[in-house]
């Protein structure tokens, strides 16, 4: 294939190395499991909304309650190490009106 200089398949050994560090930070990592959790529990919410089996739907709410407090885990560990920024809050409008009647 070479000397036709036609693209020859890539092997999937060479890729691997003898390294023991991680490549990805558990920041990346949290981050990307935390953000699979939402999309697990909606396929599951939607397809307790869709199915007319109770039986099923009992297995979907108890499957969505355990991706839920899963979700919950992550992310309580991304809190306790610090790498969840906070959202945005609204102003506090208390605060506001005493600035401006001074």
């Amino acid at each position: 294939m070479n000397e036709e200089h036609i693209p020859s398949p890539v092997t999937w050994d060479h890729t691997f190395m003898d390294s023991t560090i991680s490549v990805f930070s558990d920041k990346l990592m949290m981050y990307h499991i935390s953000s699979l959790n939402a999309p697990g529990a909606g396929n599951y919410g939607a397809a307790l909304a869709s199915s007319s089996r109770r039986d099923v739907s009992s297995h979907y709410t108890r499957l969505m309650t355990e991706i839920l407090q899963y979700a919950e885990d992550g992310a309580n560990i991304m809190i306790n190490n610090g790498w969840m920024e906070q959202p945005p809050q609204a102003d506090d409008r208390d605060e506001l009106a005493r600035k401006s009647s001074e």
